[in-house]
């Protein structure tokens, strides 16, 4: 087989601009697997034909044009071909919501949302964020974050854009996902391929960030070196199930696996992705995790974002190199073809050619890129603000209740903290990405993450909003103290000595640890260095407070040994990060017109030191390595495994019911799956004909009974152990279902295939 290298060299742009010179080459980049030929797949087979068609007729300069991004009022914007009715489509984030865009919503995050535990708001959330992109113009949104971060570490920058630290969970959440969104008109984006664990290193090309330690694109992206066995069990499911849902694109990440470029590694585009997974869509770069081309466009890349927008910071990659490569032979016209076919294809089956969507409201890229303003648009429909209500609601955690909740009518209330209320400088007062504020603002309620999944509000209802309509029905004072730095007078407050009313009735106390992309935590303390407080006014006020009630707003785990076992803390809810119904949602729990049921994606740990070591590399080399040598026992997995006590365990999450489980039963009848949009090409020992790895092996069967007094929701999951002789982790996740409002000594059935 022809192998070639990737040309790190010095480079030029057609534009005129000069690159920083790159980094030394990583090792293995010579392409070994080729690029598979799509043929449109189980579902788009017909679709795959006409593109081919269109594809037929068009001219070199315009195929190049499709899968090399363009100027345009998106973050990314494809070449248009209008004579064939091919229009510029538009490429859009994020997980949050659309951005930068007001009129649109800020949902709930997907790490709150997993925390659900409920498929069909996985799927009504998609559904709706997706209804969202198109009607603002949006041809593909890159909002679908499948396991990319998974969660390996619990440091990692992004990983509240994902869903829950485990392969089976986040594949599940995957497929429920890329679906909605499919059948909102949309294209899907599944994101980030694959393996990107961390931020630290990821060094988009051209670019520095906040870790940075060389200059732009003088160190290689960190390389994530991972055994074929993680690679199937652990950090390729979840991509599995957004083929089998369906999805049209997927991103490749920054970083290197196994010393290659995501973008450039055709072990995992040609050999995983488009060979056992037989994904038929394109797969398109994340924006600068392109650094070359001939061995990018053989190594399984099929558009390069963003090519030449943004000015061609990101590089001259594709564009012009691609149509001299081409038109010289190096790479061969049918590969091109092919690239475009994956382009037209997912464009043809969403009905995006027949049925033009409505007229881009957004500019993403600021005027010195494109000269036409933003329009404003407003797309929420009422139906929207319930579901994000309600994912709110759902999604909020109660990890500790010692009678605290629901509250009991109290008459004086105190907030404590600036998470409770508004940004002092507004919803956009942070920047588009959620991130430009100092570090001495009070930002307010967290209410999302920052970086490219943020999404600003429509119309964020704040904690302390809530709480105070709340109050306003029961005629009850509300006083709060929204300085994390006002030691005195929250002292005050909470001890009752500046009013004569006495001390309050209930404390409610805000705190949150701020996550964002481009930036991994580097503790997992509530506290920022010496400037958030958010664990100081926890024990400041659970010192003199007898009923205080401690809500969280992170999106990762975080460490509450200072605090948690104070008997004074008598409840602790964690919303996580809710979306801009932050405040109506938790109320609904906090006064007990709901009960709660959500349940911890992720594992919450007593120290630091009980986690996997070195899951963020800080190796300082121009090649820097991060070696996945947990293996499978990422999360509970690393727990189980080692026979650590965390503090709450995967999956945990208190109501304020009890329920009792019995009658379990298996049923061993095998049946064919049914879930399989488009189909992969994965192979298993012994496999017959007509088999798929998604068969339904056995059925498993519990009735669930609610033994307490109020109505409410359970969550009942299933795990399973392997022999020994399989070398799995003690116990794996294979099943969850949500069993929804049930009645005091009412009985339902789980059921898990």
């Amino acid at each position: 087989m022809r192998g070639f290298y990737l040309p790190l060299l010095a480079a030029i742009g057609s534009s005129g601009q000069t690159y920083a010179a790159l980094a030394p080459a990583a090792t293995s980049l010579s392409y070994v697997i080729s690029p598979p030929v799509a043929d449109g797949g189980k579902a788009w087979r017909d679709a795959h034909a006409q593109a081919a068609e269109l594809v037929a007729e068009m001219t070199l300069e315009e195929k190049v044009s499709v899968v090399t991004g363009q100027t345009g009022p998106c973050a990314g914007n494809s070449g248009n071909v209008t004579r064939l009715g091919i229009p510029k489509m538009c490429f859009q984030d994020g997980p949050g919501g659309v951005r930068p865009s007001l009129g649109n919503t800020q949902f709930p995050s997907s790490v709150t949302t997993a925390a659900t535990w409920d498929v069909d708001l996985i799927y009504a959330r998609s559904y709706a964020m997706g209804k969202e992109f198109y009607d603002m113009g949006v041809h593909v949104a890159m909002a679908m974050v499948t396991g990319g971060p998974l969660g390996r570490s619990p440091y990692g920058g992004r990983n509240w854009e994902g869903w829950y630290a485990d392969p089976y969970g986040t594949g599940i959440a995957s497929w429920y996902g890329v679906k909605g969104m499919m059948d909102s008109g949309v294209q899907t984006c599944s994101k980030h391929f694959g393996f990107y664990e961390q931020e630290t290193y990821r060094n988009p090309f051209n670019f520095t960030e906040p870790y940075s330690i060389y200059n732009a694109s003088e160190q290689l992206p960190v390389s994530s070196n991972v055994d074929d066995k993680t690679s199937h069990e652990i950090y390729l499911w979840s991509f599995a199930e957004a083929v089998r849902a369906g999805t049209t694109h997927i991103m490749c990440a920054y970083n290197c696996i196994n010393g290659t470029h995501a973008c450039a590694n055709s072990e995992t585009n040609n050999g995983l992705l488009k060979g056992e997974l037989n994904f038929q869509g394109a797969v398109i770069s994340d924006w600068g995790g392109v650094w070359g081309t001939q061995g990018f466009a053989m190594g399984g890349l099929d558009v390069n974002m963003p090519g030449r927008g943004y000015g061609n910071k990101f590089g001259p990659f594709f564009d012009q190199e691609l149509y001299h490569l081409v038109s010289n032979g190096t790479i061969a016209e049918a590969r091109l073809n092919d690239m475009v076919a994956r382009v037209v294809t997912p464009a043809i089956v969403t009905g995006q050619l027949d049925k033009p969507l409505p007229s881009i409201a957004i500019n993403s890229v600021g005027s010195q890129y494109w000269p036409v303003q933003a329009t404003y648009r407003n797309v929420q429909k009422e139906s929207t603000v319930e579901l994000i209500k309600t994912i709110s609601t759902d999604g909020t955690v109660l990890l500790k209740n010692t009678g605290g909740l629901p509250l009991k009518s109290p008459q004086n209330i105190a907030v404590i903290g600036q998470d409770a209320g508004p940004n002092i400088l507004g919803l956009q007062g942070c920047g588009e990405l959620f991130r430009n504020c100092d570090v001495h603002n009070n930002n307010g309620t967290l209410s999302l993450g920052g970086g490219s999944g943020y999404a600003w509000p429509l119309n964020l209802i704040t904690p302390l909003d809530a709480i105070q309509a709340a109050g306003l029905e029961a005629r009850s004072l509300v006083q709060f103290v929204l300085n994390n730095t006002a030691a005195s007078v929250i002292a005050e407050t909470v001890t009752g000595s500046a009013l004569p009313i006495g001390p309050p009735d209930v404390c409610l106390v805000f705190a949150d640890r701020y996550m964002r992309e481009n930036m991994d935590r580097n503790d997992l303390s509530l506290n920022i260095g010496n400037w958030t407080h958010s664990e100081d006014i926890i024990v400041q006020t659970a010192a003199t407070c007898n009923n205080t009630v401690v809500v969280l707003h992170v999106g990762g785990p975080v460490i509450m040994e200072a605090w948690i076992d104070n008997p004074n803390v008598t409840a602790v809810v964690a919303p996580l990060f809710p979306g801009e119904q932050t405040g109506p949602g938790l109320v609904d729990i906090l006064w007990g017109r709901v009960s709660p049921s959500a349940k911890l994606p992720f594992t919450i740990a007593k120290q630091e030191s009980d986690y996997p070591p070195n899951t963020i590399s800080y190796d300082p080399s121009v090649t820097p390595q991060a070696n996945f040598t947990e293996k499978l026992n990422i999360d509970y997995r690393w727990f189980d495994t080692y026979n650590i006590t965390p503090r709450f365990e995967f999956g945990f999450g208190l109501t304020y019911s009890t329920f009792e489980y019995n009658n379990i039963e298996l049923n061993d009848t095998m049946r064919p799956d049914e879930h399989a949009i488009q189909e992969t090409k994965e192979k298993f020992a012994g496999q017959k004909s007509d088999e798929s790895l998604y068969d339904i092996l056995a059925t498993v069967m519990a009735a669930v009974t609610n033994t307490g007094d109020w109505t409410a929701s359970e969550v009942a999951q299933l795990y399973v152990e392997f022999p020994a002789a399989e070398d799995e982790p003690p116990r794996l996740l294979r099943g969850f279902a949500k069993l929804k409002n049930m009645h005091p000594g009412s009985t339902v059935k789980a059921s898990f295939s």
